[in-house]
């Protein structure tokens, strides 16, 4: 008998829960405590977000335009960008940059080597500062630079005329902070092309052609498919127009006009203009004085 009130018990009870449920009285996210009422159970919470390094890095650009010196993006893993480095020429100094959540205080290792891999002995000489192949590359530690946001930011000048860069090397920039827990890398080129430039030698007499030579050195990045628009102008109101091809001087390109004497007048200052057909914004102007003689005046073929 007492076996079966026991389960009429039970399934009243049983009943009654489920009806509790039904009109929310009662939710999964409730227990009973301890001294028999109801408790809140929060739901656990969500774990930190790591930004990605793009991201930080738009977020820096926004919130640094917006003034928002409240916003902190320095939450999550630690991280360091490094920014694109543009097309560079052997000779340049190359600023390396890009930005890190590390804070002011920290420092950064940074570090150039080769990515040219070739066998090495077990002992070089002269490698200390270097980047050639089986070097040990190029080395730096640089402060932390505090920036709005959370975002710090950092910056590096390396000059490619030192520490055996070579034309159209392949080199590696890696990045690292505390104790090499957080590190980045990134993969950039030195052109062996010369930096697009133009010149305009002194005029040179030629007594045997009865001409007078112009001439000069040109890179533009088009080669041999250049070409440049000469312009010659006196004083007294003459004008002359020339396109002239280059032609190649081992690893250069060279131009060359020659102008006869029965074009010129004596005693005239002529300002040549010299522009690359491919690309007008590489050009040189001079001017100079033809007396007809054997000597001209002297003057600097590179300044402005």
């Amino acid at each position: 008998m007492s076996m079966t009130l026991s389960w009429k018990i039970f399934s009243l009870l049983f009943i009654l829960s489920i009806i509790l449920l039904a009109t929310g009285c009662i939710s999964s996210n409730h227990r009973p405590s301890d001294s028999g009422g109801i408790i809140n159970v929060s739901p656990p919470p969500a774990p930190p977000i790591t930004l990605n390094p793009s991201i930080a890095s738009r977020l820096f650009v926004q919130c640094s335009g917006r003034g928002n010196s409240s916003f902190s993006s320095g939450a999550g893993e630690p991280f360091i960008t490094i920014n694109p480095v543009s097309h560079t020429y052997i000779g340049d100094i190359i600023t390396f940059d890009g930005t890190t959540n590390l804070p002011q205080g920290e420092t950064l290792r940074l570090q150039i080597y080769s990515g040219e891999f070739v066998p090495c002995r077990k002992f070089t000489a002269g490698c200390e500062g270097q980047v050639r192949p089986c070097c040990g590359g190029l080395g730096e530690t640089i402060p932390v630079i505090a920036g709005p946001c959370g975002i710090s930011s950092w910056s590096w000048d390396v000059n490619t005329s030192l520490h055996g860069f070579v034309p159209d090397g392949e080199y590696i920039i890696a990045a690292s902070g505390k104790n090499s827990l957080v590190q980045n890398s990134s993969i950039f080129t030195v052109s062996g092309i010369p930096q697009p430039n133009l010149t305009l030698n002194l005029p040179k007499n030629d007594p045997d052609s009865n001409a007078l030579l112009l001439s000069g050195q040109v890179n533009t990045g088009n080669g041999p498919d250049e070409k440049l628009l000469i312009t010659i102008s006196s004083d007294s109101g003459k004008r002359l127009s020339y396109t002239i091809p280059l032609s190649r001087d081992r690893t250069r390109y060279r131009w060359n006009l020659t102008l006869k004497k029965p074009e010129l007048f004596p005693y005239n200052f002529y300002t040549v203009n010299v522009t690359s057909e491919s690309n007008p914004g590489i050009h040189i102007i001079r001017t100079f004085l033809y007396n007809n003689e054997p000597q001209y005046n002297s003057y600097n073929p590179y300044g402005p």
